[in-house]
């Protein structure tokens, strides 16, 4: 289990249908593995949210000296700052990691929504999949939700969150959350999240050559200035978020975003790292909708029949 979890937050492009299959031999159920993936991809979400903004300790809660210690923290650390440290970043920015992607081994479960049994359910009188398809059309996340939904209680906070920070929720405007979408896809290398973004990007007036600098090594050179600065810090939260520094919200200050929208691309990267580890971890299929040709060829993709 802890080595799935593991597996999974460090390289989730290289999880595998047997390594689902090796749970199964230890007796988890369907269920458990989906909450095992669901609580593995959480940590992943709330670990971001904190480094991405520069959460501290608190200041007058007695944490164990052991725990402390297997952090690296100081006691004066939590009366001063466990980020004082990480004010400015080095001129060359984050290290390209690609080799961290795994860009083979990705194989969902073609001809079926994920690798697990699922259960099309609703809650409270509520059509979840009715829902899933209002919010997130015209190319609903439909086998995302389906391979949720053995946990309708889960399906449904997932919608609900996801609906603050994304599908016009987060107020950055739909290419906006596309596009901090896009780059934590194409970090993580989930192409399910990223043909989804992608094409929402395209909609909402991105090209498919920013799309393919993306790609190239998550490159965001070939962007305006304010979409590089915010791919830059959306890829080092989703990449390493322990590289976060002060200064990169800064960068986002001196572009005009206030502190409500720096929360929301941050939380909203941090979400999307969530998405792309439940996709990852459950094997989720593309669906087949109406995407554009190039975009499935850049993601090399080809959609369940």
């Amino acid at each position: 289990m802890l080595e799935f979890g593991e597996k999974l937050s460090l390289l989730p492009s290289a999880v595998t249908e047997r390594d689902i299959s090796a749970l199964r031999e230890y007796g988890f159920t369907d269920t458990d593995i989906l909450s095992i993936t669901l609580a593995a991809a959480y940590r992943n979400y709330i670990v971001r949210v904190a480094d991405s903004l520069g959460v501290e300790l608190h200041k007058n809660y007695s944490y164990s000296t052991d725990v402390l210690e297997a952090f690296n923290v100081s006691q004066s650390d939590i009366s001063n700052t466990i980020y004082g440290d990480r004010l400015t970043s080095s001129s060359a920015g984050i290290a390209n990691s690609s080799s961290r992607i795994n860009r083979e081994m990705q194989n969902p479960a073609i001809g079926n929504s994920c690798w697990i049994d699922t259960n099309q359910v609703g809650v409270g009188g509520t059509n979840l999949f009715e829902e899933v398809g209002r919010l997130t059309a015209p190319y609903p996340l439909s086998n995302l939700a389906s391979a949720i939904s053995l946990r309708p209680d889960a399906l449904k906070a997932t919608l609900d969150f996801a609906g603050l920070l994304g599908w016009g929720g987060s107020g950055l405007g739909s290419k906006m959350e596309s596009f901090v979408g896009l780059v934590v896809a194409t970090v993580s290398w989930v192409p399910y999240m990223g043909v989804h973004h992608a094409q929402t990007f395209l909609d909402a007036g991105g090209t498919v050559e920013e799309i393919r600098s993306l790609l190239n090594d998550c490159s965001v050179e070939a962007l305006d200035v304010i979409y590089r600065d915010v791919g830059r810090y959306c890829e080092k939260i989703a990449r390493e978020p322990n590289s976060v520094v002060r200064s990169d919200v800064d960068v986002l200050r001196s572009l005009g975003f206030g502190d409500e929208q720096i929360l929301s691309i941050a939380a909203a990267a941090s979400l999307e790292s969530f998405l792309c580890r439940v996709v990852a971890g459950l094997g989720v299929s593309l669906e087949d909708h109406n995407f554009t040709p190039e975009v499935l060829d850049l993601f090399t993709v080809r959609v369940a029949s």
